[in-house]
């Protein structure tokens, strides 16, 4: 055998010692082979075939973008193969040298956009935003990294909700020691009527006050359930101070204690093997007004749990299936309504579609009342009234975000008459139910009005560019009117959110308000203006 041959294979185990697994002194023949007796054998010169390496996810995406976009070209009709190219769902965005971002079309029956996870983890599928990021590797390293703004107006590190699960410090804790003295608790509490009730309604005032202040003045006079309520409260009321004094430490210091009262009380509670309606209210409102403090994705994880927890008490089903009185169907209709509607609105944060779910879900929407129009007394369902009402703030923030998830699916299906088409039949609705009682002089009716037009700003924006993104464009001078005139949409809805952020009559409410960030209308925004930077009338969206 040629020595160069003999090299090369006494380089490699034997054949027997490669099959048994053990380690070959790759003598001619092998020690091994020599003690069995039996013929040592070594592979022949011929090297054996590698593996290619395995394809990345980038190769793969790449590879279906080219066989889709060749596939397209042979389908098209079109004049060159540029304009007959459709925009694959995996890179919708446009080009410095095509239209903007809202002209992109995907061909008919293509499935939806599957989303992307970023460097931190977090999985984004929201349309826009994930598709600005899957083009712009550089900025899914900022998503999730933490800020580094010495100028940053809140210096304080968000809370964190853990204990609301598990927090074995809490058991050695007293509840009575983290409650505020009587005074202080009563200011607490007016601070909540005015300024969280009106915009948070899952509670009915008249009867609840009893029960605060009995929690306040004998705490051992009220079950558990009850003094999460009453935490519940008290944080509502001093997150809506903090947005007075965002720099006060003590605010801080007892927002903190508040939240430890509400998580002490919720494990007396056992909350989570046994909900209530009380305790689920607290949940409620912790969870909104925690936003304010804490944008993470830690909420949104609890609002989950919340929805589980309302289920398991039958909270999605209307009252009148048991037979319940009136307030407390009133109640649970209320309570249902904000934990399941608010929970699209609160995935929008960390770029998330939620998916309809149905729930078996057949509660009634609140009736358009006031807390005293029904009472534990109360035999008969109130009637919804014809005029402005304490109710019809949360009934306007629900019956919008009610309509969201619907209008994300007939966007997605058709090609966009329904989905305007459910725009316009909301508008006439909250118009006719709401709007049109309105006074523009009070602070709630006004914030009111502003929220829903900043909302519905936001839908027909979102519409309108799934709508030209399916449909296309016939020339460029269509590209470039459609594209201005979203622009123009995107921007006045824009500078209204920010105009009620400002309003000094506002004010009351801008610890809710600043929660309402416009993340698709600010996203589609700098990203036109980013991808046209050459386009005519865009001084309004840089002003934005």
């Amino acid at each position: 055998m040629d020595d160069q041959i003999r090299r090369y294979n006494v380089e490699r185990s034997c054949l027997r010692c490669h099959e048994r697994k053990v380690r070959c002194d790759k003598a001619s023949p092998c020690s091994k082979c020599v003690r069995l007796g039996i013929v040592c054998q070594y592979p022949g010169p011929r090297r054996v075939k590698r593996r290619p390496p395995k394809a990345t996810v980038t190769e793969v995406v790449t590879r279906l973008e080219q066989l889709e976009r060749s596939i397209a070209t042979l389908g098209s009709s079109g004049p060159s193969q540029r304009d007959a190219s459709p925009t694959t769902e995996s890179r919708p965005l446009a080009s410095k040298n095509n239209s903007a971002l809202s002209i992109r079309r995907a061909p008919e029956g293509r499935p939806s956009h599957h989303g992307i996870l970023v460097n931190d983890g977090s999985y984004i599928d929201e349309p826009l935003l994930s598709r600005v990021l899957e083009k712009e590797k550089e900025l899914q390293s900022a998503i999730g990294s933490p800020s580094t703004d010495k100028t940053a107006p809140r210096k304080f590190p968000p809370l964190k909700v853990d204990g609301i699960i598990t927090n074995p410090h809490l058991i050695n804790m007293d509840l009575k020691a983290l409650q505020p003295d009587q005074w202080q608790a009563t200011m607490l509490w007016h601070t909540f009527v005015s300024r969280v009730d009106p915009v948070l309604k899952v509670i009915h005032l008249p009867t609840t006050v009893t029960r605060i202040f009995g929690a306040i003045n004998r705490p051992e006079s009220q079950k558990s359930d009850v003094h999460c309520l009453l935490f519940a409260i008290f944080f509502g009321a001093t997150t809506a101070r903090c947005s007075d004094e965002p720099e006060n430490e003590q605010l801080r210091v007892d927002l903190r204690r508040y939240q430890q009262g509400l998580e002490l009380a919720m494990h007396h509670s056992n909350f989570l093997d046994y909900p209530t309606l009380p305790s689920l209210q607290a949940m409620a409102i912790y969870l909104t007004c925690l936003r304010y403090n804490n944008s993470g994705r830690s909420g949104f994880t609890l609002r989950g749990l919340a929805i589980r927890a309302a289920q398991s008490i039958g909270l999605h089903r209307d009252g009148k299936h048991f037979k319940l009185n009136p307030l407390e169907c009133e109640l649970r209709r209320r309570l249902w309504w904000n934990l399941y509607t608010t929970d699209a609105r609160m995935a929008e944060d960390h770029g998330i579609t939620v998916a309809e779910q149905e729930f078996g879900a057949d509660a009634d929407l609140p009736t358009n009342i006031d807390d005293l129009n029904v009472s534990e007394s109360s035999q008969e369902p109130p009637q919804p009234q014809s005029r402005w009402t304490e109710m019809s703030f949360s009934l306007i923030i629900t019956e919008i975000n009610k309509m969201w998830i619907p209008l994300m699916r007939a966007t997605s299906e058709t090609r966009g008459a329904s989905a305007e088409q459910l725009i316009k039949e909301l508008k006439t609705n909250l118009h006719e139910r709401y709007l049109q009682y309105s006074d523009m002089d009070i602070p709630i009716q006004r914030q009111s009005v502003m929220v829903a037009q900043v909302l519905i700003g936001k839908a027909e924006v979102h519409t309108r560019q799934k709508i030209l993104q399916m449909q296309g464009a016939a020339s460029s001078s269509v590209d470039q009117a459609a594209t201005a005139e979203l622009l123009e949409m995107a921007v006045n809805a824009l500078e209204l959110g920010l105009e009620m952020y400002t309003d000094e009559l506002l004010r009351g409410f801008r610890w809710l308000t600043s929660t309402y960030t416009q993340f698709h209308l600010l996203t589609y925004i700098l990203w036109h203006l980013y991808e046209d930077e050459g386009v005519e009338d865009s001084s309004g969206a840089w002003g934005a």
